[in-house]
């Protein structure tokens, strides 16, 4: 009579480690189902109608980065925005369109309620509710190429100067001040009349490089980002300290040795790559910096 009771048996090992393999196989097919059904279905850029770009772009630059969404699918339900109101430009600033030469640029100062407009060298300001209370600055003698908003260090100015409005040309960066008539008489948030100081608070050279973006910090401190792809500060004071000037231009991208490589050198060197957008964050004191090629760098304030 033979013996049992040294006998394996190893079938069930066997089938248990089949039937884990088919599982696996099941679960592969099943993903590679689904992920070609997926694929038969129309992409968004497909969609939206908008061609895929070969290198990294900034958006909300080009007309076509702003869809009629009701257009899509036929679907008018898909409109998320609604106008509430239009406020057409202040007459006196369309004349100034037919005797633009060179460029124009626009914006919104949100934060007084107001409405930029730079045509050539003059820079036109005014409240963008009702299109009235225009503002204006004639004193550059050449094209604006960008314009910031700062609120002021406390201490620096004299309390009517509530905010700075920095002008940037290619030769030239000029502060001004700006002066409100008084707040409302009804005591609601935001100011009346607005007024730009004729006479700069500070005036700076650019030394050859044009400042694409001015962005301010909460606390006052004015950065630009360069064509040349720098970062740069306007430091600014109450008054001449002994070692130092009343307000100067500061280079955050380059090193105190810096000035041992030649310009030309670092021309030929490094591909220009410039700034065209600068983002704050006051909670962290992170500044961010976007360039035209798509870079992001991230600056620590202290």
């Amino acid at each position: 009579m033979p013996s049992v009771i040294n006998s394996v048996d190893t079938t069930r090992p066997v089938d248990a480690s089949k039937m884990q393999l088919e599982r696996l196989e099941f679960a592969g097919c099943t993903l590679d189902r689904y992920i070609t059904a997926d694929n038969t279905r129309p992409s968004f850029l497909e969609i939206t109608g908008i061609a895929a770009q070969r290198s990294p772009t900034c958006s909300g630059l080009n007309a076509g980065d702003y869809r009629n969404l009701a257009a899509l699918l036929n679907h008018p339900n898909l409109s998320q925005l609604k106008i509430l109101n239009k406020v057409p430009l202040p007459p006196e600033i369309m004349e100034h369109f037919a005797h633009m030469q060179c460029n124009c640029l626009m914006g919104v100062f949100p934060e007084i309620s107001r409405v930029w407009l730079a045509i050539d060298s003059n820079i036109y300001v005014w409240a963008f509710e009702h299109g009235s209370d225009v503002a204006y600055f004639d004193g550059l003698g050449e094209t604006i190429v960008s314009v910031g908003l700062v609120k002021p260090k406390s201490g620096v100015f004299q309390s009517f100067v509530k905010y700075l409005l920095v002008l940037t040309t290619t030769v030239e960066i000029v502060v001004l001040g700006v002066t409100f008539s008084s707040s409302k008489s009804d005591g609601s948030d935001g100011f009346e009349e607005i007024h730009l100081v004729p006479e700069p608070v500070f005036v700076l050279p650019t030394d050859g490089v044009p400042m694409m973006s001015v962005k301010s910090t909460a606390k006052g401190r004015i950065f630009m980002g360069g064509k040349d792809g720098c970062l740069y500060e306007i430091t600014y004071q109450a008054q001449l300290g002994w070692f130092g000037k009343h307000c100067k231009k500061v280079n955050h991208s380059t090193s105190a040795l810096s000035f041992l490589v030649p310009s030309f050198l670092n021309a030929a060197l490094y591909d220009e790559d410039p700034i065209v957008k600068i983002e704050v964050d006051n909670s962290r004191n992170i500044l961010y910096t976007l360039s035209e090629k798509g870079c992001i760098e991230v600056f620590d304030l202290g």
